[in-house]
């Protein structure tokens, strides 16, 4: 009975009403959207790092290794040698070293060379077809199948570089033997071939090892390799290895160490990072200021860095979650006039029901009932605007991040105290309105109607 009276109240002034709604909705949206973005943001995060201790790669900033090497989101710092780096893949307090070697890629999808190891790492199998075996042999992502069309048994040439447009190698042609199952990683929007298909791809034939220079920006080491400049095509490499040595279909197994995942070793190749696993808490401590301090490489430590991302990307997060806060603040307000100003217009109307028998409790009720229907209404519909809002979201823009939402419609125990304040803020506007009309003089009132 409370309730419906009160109901009939809210729609008796519909565009105050819906004014306090839609500020309720919006401040709701976007304090719920923060926290699931946060959330998932975090996750995401952490469980691309889960696995690695440590990034090996060329000098620059650490964090745009971590993001090249590990996330797949920022070009390269550059390349190593795989011949020096392996000092350290092969040392005996590192349980799997991943190489990686980036530099190509096909309708915006990155081409990484790197070994069957990397597959293991993420605990993934093709849903379709086989794991690549030979150079020029590809298993791709499932986001990669799902745009781009490719299927078990297609062929494609890659693109110059990371961007979507740029020198096609139409000369040599990657053949899709694997389709991944969808993960919600970064994997899902990869190509990945053995490292000696990214050898072969920018190995001239006839040229192996030999020094040489052309025009298309290169240059010379002065001894096996080189790399192009330019941000996009950084983690190029050239080596001494070419397609007609490794046929697609052939085996290729020469080079590999005794656990099968530092991938093939020859003096001149070069890689772009390595994703190091230590046997031992203390090798993590000791390896990067040993590698940082005494070689021309750099060790990135992903927990440190991902840490640091999180701390630049909070300051604008703090900025939305104050705005938020305000816009809740205003809508508590717009409660509290719209209630004592139907308070006082409705005083002849409480004080008859207060002479037909209605308690003075009732009449607090149903104030409070009032504030609490909007209340209810305007956390439902923000939390409906925020998961729509991030789906959104996830289809235009961060899948090109790499960020897959899991667990959309999940609500998280920090998502229900925030709505738990939203709504005691909201009853706490209804409580002067309230208490006016549980202090209400029957007779003065009626006498002055």
């Amino acid at each position: 009975m409370i309730f419906r009276i009160a109901f009939k109240n809210l729609l008796h002034k519909p565009l105050y009403a819906t004014l306090c709604w839609l500020l309720l909705a919006c401040s709701t949206a976007v304090l719920l959207m923060l926290i699931a973005l946060s959330r998932q943001t975090k996750e995401q995060l952490e469980k691309q790092i889960d696995g690695v201790d440590m990034v090996l790669g060329a000098k620059g900033s650490p964090l745009q290794l971590i993001l090249s090497s590990v996330y797949h989101l920022d070009a390269p710092t550059g390349n190593i040698y795989l011949q020096e780096a392996q000092r350290f893949m092969q040392h005996p307090m590192v349980e799997s070293a991943i190489p990686l070697s980036l530099g190509d890629s096909y309708q915006g999808f990155r081409i990484i060379g790197t070994t069957t190891a990397y597959l293991d790492k993420y605990k993934v199998k093709p849903a379709a077809g086989r794991v690549f075996s030979a150079p020029m042999e590809t298993v791709i992502g499932a986001k990669v199948a799902e745009r781009s069309g490719l299927k078990t048994g297609s062929t494609f040439a890659g693109t110059h570089g990371l961007a979507e447009t740029g020198h096609v190698h139409d000369e040599h042609s990657y053949v899709v033997t694997g389709i991944l199952p969808p993960t919600g990683l970064a994997i899902d929007q990869l190509i990945l071939t053995p490292l000696e298909s990214v050898w072969a791809m920018h190995e001239p034939a006839g040229h192996h090892g030999e020094e040489h220079e052309d025009d298309d920006d290169h240059t010379s080491d002065g001894k096996t390799a080189h790399s192009h400049d330019a941000k996009e095509e950084d983690g190029h490499e050239h080596g001494s290895t070419d397609a007609a040595r490794y046929p697609a279909g052939e085996k290729h197994e020469a080079g590999r160490n005794g656990n099968g995942e530092a991938g093939p070793s020859s003096p001149g190749k070069q890689i772009t990072a390595v994703l190091i696993r230590f046997r031992s808490p203390l090798a993590q401590l000791q390896f990067p200021r040993m590698i940082n301090e005494n070689t021309a490489m750099q060790a990135a430590v992903p927990a440190i860095e991902v840490n640091r991302l999180q701390s630049l990307l909070g300051s604008g997060a703090e900025v939305l979650r104050i705005l938020g806060w305000l816009l809740a603040g205003l809508a508590a307000c717009s409660i509290f006039v719209m209630l004592v100003q139907g308070t006082h217009e409705r005083r002849y109307e409480l004080a008859l029901l207060r002479s037909m028998g209605c308690g003075r409790g009732r009449l607090l009720g149903l104030v409070l009932s009032e504030a609490l229907i909007l209340a209810l209404a305007g956390i439902a519909g923000g939390f409906l605007l925020g998961r729509l809002s991030l789906w959104v979201l996830q289809q235009e823009l961060f899948s090109g991040y790499h960020l897959t939402f899991s667990g959309l419609w999940k609500v998280s125990a920090t998502e229900l105290i925030t709505a738990a304040a939203i709504m005691a803020a909201c009853l706490l506007a209804a409580l002067f309105p309230a208490i006016r009309a549980f202090r209400l003089n029957i007779s003065k009132t009626l006498a002055n109607a």
